[in-house]
């Protein structure tokens, strides 16, 4: 689909939004998604949802499809013409190309007269089915008909589209809160684990409580990976369904 000024000033108007969304914000400040809030350093929702309508092939498709109906309806009411003819034939003959006229002054004297004619001939003729004719309207109405279908397509895929916009931020949102209380949980079980071995050989503890112990710290750091990597990938797909690259982590240590 060729992307005119309309598209270009959107993009533009988004650009200058984004803009000023990083004024006043130290972009030079590494991440830190155990601290920072991710909702202070990506745009705000609404921009992510004019972006992703922008850059969605699926609704870039149906404005293409809308486009194409819109063409066929015009075809549809213009159909009659194929039925009508338009013949034209001209013609160039010499008729009696030199002609003896007498007088009448009495004196036995004559005109001689030269002379072309031309012959222009021109026809219209409509030759057209009388099922032509009558199905005409209902033609043009199943035409129109497809471009309103195409029109509803369209927007029933911007409202899915903004809802799974919707849910994808606030499911990062979401997950970076899940993140830091894994994190905290697992800093918290460390210390435990390490208290624990301490205790044990100053026989403080018995060998099961540290055993215990230990496999709460190992569940602590597998939540805390599973944590880390479902934050990222929420973070991945919402780059990739807005259209957008937030530029705010490349990775999360």
């Amino acid at each position: 689909m060729k992307k005119g000024l309309p598209y270009n000033l959107i993009l533009l108007f988004l650009s200058c939004h984004l803009l000023v969304f990083n004024q006043g914000r130290d972009t030079t400040i590494i991440f830190n998604p155990m601290i920072d809030d991710i909702t202070l350093r990506i745009p705000p929702l609404q921009d992510l949802i004019d972006s992703a309508m922008i850059h969605s092939y699926q609704i870039i498709g149906s404005d293409a499809k809308i486009s194409m109906n819109k063409y066929e309806i015009k075809s549809a009411r213009r159909d009659w013409l194929r039925n009508l003819y338009f013949d034209a034939n001209a013609n160039s003959d010499l008729w009696d190309g030199l002609t003896n006229n007498s007088t009448n002054q009495g004196d036995n004297s004559s005109i001689l007269t030269y002379q072309d004619n031309y012959r222009l001939i021109v026809g219209v003729s409509i030759r057209m089915p009388m099922v032509d004719l009558w199905d005409l309207h209902n033609r043009v109405k199943t035409a129109t008909k497809r471009l309103e279908m195409s029109i509803a397509e369209r927007e029933n895929q911007k409202l899915e589209l903004r809802k799974e916009i919707i849910l994808r931020y606030n499911q990062l949102v979401i997950n970076q809160r899940i993140l830091k209380i894994a994190n905290e949980n697992q800093t918290y079980t460390s210390l435990q684990k390490d208290m624990g071995e301490k205790e044990f050989l100053n026989g403080q503890t018995t060998l099961y409580e540290l055993a215990r112990i230990n496999e709460m710290q190992r569940k602590a750091v597998t939540d805390f990976e599973l944590a880390r990597i479902e934050f990222y990938n929420a973070y991945m797909i919402l780059q990739e369904i807005v259209g957008i690259k937030f530029n705010v982590i490349n990775k999360i240590e």
